[in-house]
């Protein structure tokens, strides 16, 4: 239930060194001294869709989100206008405006701005002209972006209330600084400012807070292991929580912990596990996610763990590294070339997902096996053992599963997705729910057998809940989208679709019939067959129908490598994955170094993110 709006006392001068911009300039004399602050909670509605427009809004400080049937619209911030769309038109609200942070506003009702324009020469230009300039961003919005929005205002929330460890917060603090200026923000800091007796939740330390803003591109709140007013209000004016435990020693949510969870939605959680050193499995995570439900969390050792903290320092920066992999059977070998280029060019991967074998290949990294060492595992699995080559009756599939599951436990053994040291997730379909699927917890192996389930070529993945899981290729075969929406910063998508533009140019009344078809199996050295697509390779076709247009979703900053060669040979071609490693590699090498290519936008936001240029 949201709580009532309540006034505050009068603003404080607008000399202040907090105080907004914008239409704040203009605003000066009698009639704008006699509004009152009033002070708003973060969560509460301070407009309902469908409400008769009795006022309109100035925003001093805080933030507010505009949503419209679960879909967001837009993010206003100090010095703008609320809700003056409907106050001008006589209409009735047409959206929500939530706050997204504890923010104070003034209250304009009609008299209050028909005495304003009175004594403000120029007020109604300028509320109009920001009007056109909302409508502008707004009006083609009719679907939601779910790309993650950028946050600036981080609280770091120790988490089950112990300490953070004396070096957590100024190295952190380093690595996000290689990338953009930060405020860091204590209680101290809090009180050095507005005074040792302060109130943290008083309308001019809400202010204060909102300002610091202004002073970095990057806030850092610091809340105390207790559940006080200053934890409590550093809480409420991030975009994010980052909740930091001590992975070995597991303990239930402390009582700030529990306000944190109640007052931010999971999309505004992140989770960091700290181990004393870098092991080679960080085990006992799904004890804290199911504890802690988050958007995404990190792994970051204490000792030796220099690339955790620079790793966790771009994910807050907004410029981790992601490395989306498609789905393309034998292709795949070509994303182990992208991902060794990536390594001789010095931009290490922050996150990995992919689809079917994108899904295999991602995996691999995410697990921390070096390039040079998945060739040889490609080699046992699909060209020694055979795994996509076992013909059998085919009551739920063409192919013989057993081999292929046996084989991907030996080489991706019984580790959890959560437990990885790099954030990981796979891509399948759903046949019983009809939908897409995220894999991003259980076992590995398990994520990858899913996501590479070809329909009628292997049997399809069930799981213990009832699931029924084939190849993620049926519904998106080149997740960037989910990477969008896991994370702000540069991509590498890497697409070993094979072309599947060429014409078929074959006489259909030739194609053989059953016994015309025994007769040729038995009798080789007979009249060729017309050359068509097989089954796998129909199949591989078909899932990738009307998904041509979704590349029109890359943003401006994803590279998209689609190595060269893969013409010719059939999606089970494995005893060819050296040929299409080697190729993959040489060419993302040359799109690296080439500076005057198209791509040398995307590949400069690259270094950027991975030389922590700021």
């Amino acid at each position: 239930m949201s709580l009532p709006l309540t006034k505050g006392p009068e603003r404080p001068k607008m000399q202040s060194e907090f105080a907004p911009e914008g239409l704040f300039d203009l605003l000066r004399g009698p009639a704008f001294s006699r509004l009152s602050q009033t002070p708003v909670e973060r969560g509460h509605k301070l407009i309902v869709a469908g409400t008769a427009a009795e006022a309109m809004y100035l925003v001093f400080s805080g933030r507010f989100r505009v949503e419209r049937d679960r879909v967001d619209l837009a993010e206003i911030g100090a010095g703008s206008v609320i809700g003056e769309i409907a106050f001008l038109t006589g209409s009735t609200r047409t959206a929500d405006v939530v706050a997204a942070r504890d923010s104070i506003v003034y209250r304009i009702d009609r008299a209050a701005y028909d005495a304003l324009c009175a004594e403000v020469d120029g007020l109604p230009q300028a509320i109009a002209s920001e009007l056109a300039e909302k409508l502008a961003k707004t009006s083609a919005r009719v679907t939601q972006n779910p790309s993650r929005p950028p946050a600036r205002t981080f609280c770091i929330l120790p988490a089950a209330g112990a300490p953070l460890p004396e070096r957590f917060v100024p190295d952190l603090t380093a690595a996000i600084e290689g990338h953009h200026s930060v405020a860091l923000v204590t209680e101290a800091t809090f009180k050095d400012a507005l005074g040792e007796r302060a109130d943290p939740t008083a309308p001019e330390s809400i202010a204060w807070l909102n300002a610091q803003e202004h002073n970095a591109k990057i806030v850092l709140f610091v809340a105390n292991p207790n559940a006080g007013d200053w934890s409590r209000a550093a809480l409420k004016q991030a975009d994010q929580a980052v909740f930091v435990a001590q992975a070995i020693n597991y303990q239930d949510p402390s009582e700030l912990e529990e306000f944190a969870l109640k007052i931010l939605p999971e999309s505004q959680r992140r989770l960091v596990l700290l181990h004393p050193n870098r092991m080679q499995k960080a085990a006992g995570t799904a004890r804290w996610l199911d504890s802690r439900p988050v958007f995404l969390h990190h792994h970051v050792a204490l000792t030796g763990g220099t690339e955790d903290m620079a790793r966790l320092g771009r994910f807050l920066s907004g410029r981790a590294i992601g490395m989306v992999l498609s789905g393309g059977g034998a292709f795949g070998a070509a994303h182990v070339g992208v991902y060794r280029a990536m390594g001789e060019a010095g931009l290490p991967v922050d996150i990995v997902g992919g689809t079917s074998v994108g899904a295999a290949m991602g995996g691999a990294i995410a697990l921390g096996v070096p390039a040079e060492e998945i060739g040889p595992r490609i080699e046992q699995i699909f060209v020694r053992s055979g795994a996509m080559r076992r013909i059998t009756v085919p009551k739920f599939a063409f192919l013989d599963h057993k081999v292929l599951d046996a084989a991907l436990m030996e080489h991706f053994g019984d580790v959890p997705i959560e437990d990885l040291w790099m954030p990981y997730y796979a891509v399948t379909a759903d046949l019983s729910r009809m939908d897409k699927v995220i894999l991003r917890r259980g076992p590995l192996w398990e994520a990858i057998r899913a996501s590479s389930g070809i329909p009628g070529v292997l049997p399809p993945f069930f799981t213990s809940t009832g699931r029924m899981l084939v190849d993620g290729g049926c519904v998106d075969n080149m997740p960037f989208r989910t990477m969008h929406a896991l994370k702000s910063g540069p991509n590498i998508v890497v697409n070993v679709q094979k072309s599947t533009d060429e014409m078929g140019y074959i006489d259909y009344s030739k194609l053989p019939g059953r016994g015309a078809l025994l007769r040729q199996t038995l009798f080789p050295f007979g009249k060729t067959p017309p050359r068509v697509p097989g089954v796998i390779s129909t199949v591989m076709r078909s899932l990738l129908v009307g998904q041509s247009d979704l590349l029109a979703d890359l943003h401006d900053t994803d590279l998209m490598i689609r190595p060269p060669g893969l013409t010719g040979a059939g999606f089970l071609a494995w005893h060819q994955h050296k040929l299409f490693y080697e190729m993959a590699y040489r060419h993302a090498l040359e799109v690296f170094e080439d500076e005057d290519d198209e791509a040398s936008t995307q590949v400069t936001a690259l270094r950027r993110a991975a030389q922590s240029s700021s």
